[in-house]
């Protein structure tokens, strides 16, 4: 597969995402979308990015996390880069969105994302891994697209919310470890769980905590601790392991939505609910409505094979 490297989608710490058209398809049956990411590093400084690669061969199979259509090594401008080629969030990410509607998103709205995210996390959990870094940022919007009778590929308007970034993914009960020492906290503080900043304990826990934050910014249109520009991460990281706070939620919700979060938003780990039984609840099982049949079936047979 031939593409050619477009504008600059997004930086992290040791990755570059471009836009990527595809120049010539594969020789291969697959049909792939004619434009994707790329999400690329210098190749002597890319043992992270092939990490990941293969972190996303491990979750192919489900479609609420981002898609990798493979791997390549470019030589641009005399130097090696490593590239994973990933499908294109044309919506961006929930924080674009959040950013975008200037307020909290409509419930509807949030409950469609909620259980994309779920069945996601589900999957990655029962997988035996841990995603460490769930956050408004790290869940894309891709386009739905639909096939008609000539195979050709039609753009429809909903968006399907995908977990995106597998940099800090690790195996449940794995210990973080590196030469007999610790390796430190991981994830962005204002969505880490207490135990993860208390113990560096990161368990499957630790992304339902996540995910009740990311919620919650959802709902509110703000970050789920009040902070300023000037509040240092320590004070937060803090405030969050050492009290016994949680995010303040609002009045004015649903009572499916506020039960929801307090689900999820549960200081001891052992006493929050599981993503699969989080997909039984009812901010998500009452809005069938606003999912599409495949997507409500998926949840319905996730929350089902765990009642048996």
């Amino acid at each position: 597969m031939m593409w050619r490297r477009g504008k600059i989608l997004g930086k992290g710490g040791s990755a570059i995402v471009y836009l990527a058209a595809v120049v010539s398809p594969p020789r291969s049956n697959e049909l792939l979308p004619s434009l994707m990411a790329a999400k690329s590093a210098p190749v002597n400084n890319s043992q992270l990015l092939s990490i990941e690669r293969e972190l996303f061969s491990q979750f192919e199979g489900c479609p609420h996390i981002l898609r990798c259509f493979g791997d390549d090594v470019t030589i641009e401008d005399g130097e090696q880069w490593y590239n994973i080629l990933l499908e294109y969030a044309a919506g961006g990410s929930l924080a674009d969105r959040i950013q975008s509607y200037g307020r909290g998103l409509p419930e509807t709205e949030v409950r469609r994302y909620t259980n994309s995210v779920l069945l996601g996390l589900s999957y990655i959990h029962n997988k035996g891994y841990v995603h460490c870094d769930i956050k408004p940022q790290n869940i894309l919007l891709v386009d739905d697209l639909s096939m008609d009778l000539n195979e050709k590929m039609n753009r429809v308007q909903e968006r399907t919310a995908k977990i995106a970034d597998l940099g800090l993914v690790k195996k449940a009960g794995e210990r973080l470890t590196e030469k007999g020492r610790k390796l430190g906290i991981r994830g962005t503080a204002l969505y880490m769980a207490p135990e993860s900043i208390r113990h560096e304990d990161y368990e499957p826990e630790a992304d339902i905590w996540a995910l009740g934050c990311t919620i919650l910014e959802l709902l509110t249109g703000k970050e789920p601790w009040k902070c300023d520009r000037n509040t240092e991460r320590v004070t937060i990281l803090f405030k969050i392991a050492s009290t016994q706070e949680i995010p303040e939620i609002p009045s004015g919700f649903s009572e499916e939505a506020e039960d929801f979060l307090k689900k999820c938003l549960v200081r001891n780990p052992k006493s929050r609910w599981t993503a699969d039984m989080l997909l039984g609840h009812p901010f998500v099982s009452a809005a069938d409505g606003v999912f599409t049949g495949s997507i409500r079936e998926e949840r319905n047979r996730v929350v089902h094979q765990k009642a048996a």
